[in-house]
C-alpha cells in the first residue's frame, strides 16, 4: 500500500498521469471534492489531521483502478473510513466496497445496472408506499434525482455524521437491501410534508435533508419497511438474465418482469 501510494503521489505531483490512462482527469476532481468531504469537521481540508490520509487513500485507489478512476462521493466513503481506521485498512476497505453490490456499476455509470437497481427500488416503493409512489409520479419526480446521491456516498453526504453510521452498521449487517429500507423509511417518515408538495418542494427537501433529522423516529419508519432478502435476489437474477440476452433494460420493462415477486416472499 505505502509504495501505490508513494507512485501515486509522485506521478501526482510531477503530473504524470499515464498510469490513470484516461481518468487523469479525476485527480482534479478529488482536489477539488476534499474541501468539501465533511467540511463542517474540519478533519480533511486546510491542514485538518486527516486531509493527508484522504489524499493518500484515494490517489492510491486511482493507481490501483486506473479504469474507474475517482469519482465523486468517494471521498465520502473514505473519510468516514478514515474516522474508525488508519489509511492502509482503510484503503482496504474502501477497496472492497466498491468491489460488491452496486458501488462499481454506480460510479461507473453502468446504466443497466442503475436502472435494475432503480426498478427494483421502485417496485417496493410502489408496494410500501403507493399513495406517495403516485404523487411522485404525478409531478415527475424520478430515483435518479435523489437516490442516486443517496446511495453512493451511504447518505454520509445527506444525514448527519451519526445518523449516517448507524446506517452504515445496519448496511454492514444486513447489506444492500437496508438501502432500499432505509430510502423508503426517509420517504415514510418524511410523507407528510411530501404527499402534497410541489416538486420544486420535494427536491429541496430530497437534495438537502435537514441535518437534525429525527433519527429515532427515521428509525422507527425504517423498522415498518420491509424488503426481504430473497425476493430482492430474485429480481436482481431475473433482470441480470435479461440483461445477458441483449435485451433493452428500462424501468418498465423491469417492473412488469418484478410484479408480484416480492408478494411472494412477504412473512
Amino acid at each position: 500500500f505505502k509504495n501505490m501510494a508513494l507512485q501515486a503521489r509522485q506521478r501526482a505531483a510531477k503530473g504524470d498521469t499515464s498510469a490513470y490512462q484516461a481518468h487523469e482527469s479525476s485527480l482534479k476532481v478529488l482536489e477539488k471534492d476534499l474541501p468539501r468531504t465533511f467540511a463542517e469537521l474540519g478533519f480533511f481540508h486546510n491542514g485538518g489531521p486527516l486531509e493527508n490520509q484522504l489524499r493518500e487513500v484515494l490517489e492510491t485507489f486511482v493507481f490501483y483502478r486506473p479504469d474507474v478512476g475517482y469519482v465523486q462521493g468517494m471521498s465520502f466513503l473514505a473519510a468516514m473510513l478514515l474516522l474508525y481506521m488508519d489509511s492502509y485498512p482503510a484503503f482496504v476497505a474502501l477497496a472492497n466496497m466498491l468491489h460488491s453490490h452496486y458501488f462499481l456499476s454506480f460510479f461507473r455509470m453502468d446504466m443497466v445496472q442503475i436502472r435494475i437497481r432503480f426498478a427494483i427500488y421502485e417496485t417496493f416503493f410502489e408496494e410500501q408506499l403507493p399513495s406517495l409512489a403516485r404523487h411522485f409520479k404525478e409531478v415527475d419526480i424520478n430515483p435518479d434525482m435523489y437516490l442516486l446521491s443517496w446511495l453512493l456516498t451511504l447518505y454520509t453526504k445527506s444525514l448527519s455524521l451519526d445518523f449516517a453510521s448507524r446506517i452504515w452498521d445496519c448496511y454492514f449487517v444486513e447489506g444492500e437491501t437496508f438501502m432500499i429500507r432505509a430510502a423508503l423509511g426517509l420517504l415514510r417518515f418524511l410523507s407528510p410534508q411530501l404527499e402534497c408538495a410541489p416538486f420544486e418542494d420535494i427536491m429541496e427537501l430530497l437534495t438537502h435533508l435537514p441535518k437534525d433529522l429525527d433519527e429515532q423516529g427515521a428509525f422507527a419508519n425504517i423498522a415498518e419497511i420491509k424488503v426481504p432478502k430473497a425476493a430482492f435476489e430474485e429480481m436482481l437474477l431475473v433482470a441480470r438474465r435479461q440483461a445477458e440476452t441483449g435485451s433493452p433494460i428500462s424501468l418498465l420493462t423491469c417492473q412488469s418482469t418484478f410484479k408480484g415477486t416480492s408478494y411472494r416472499y412477504r412473512a
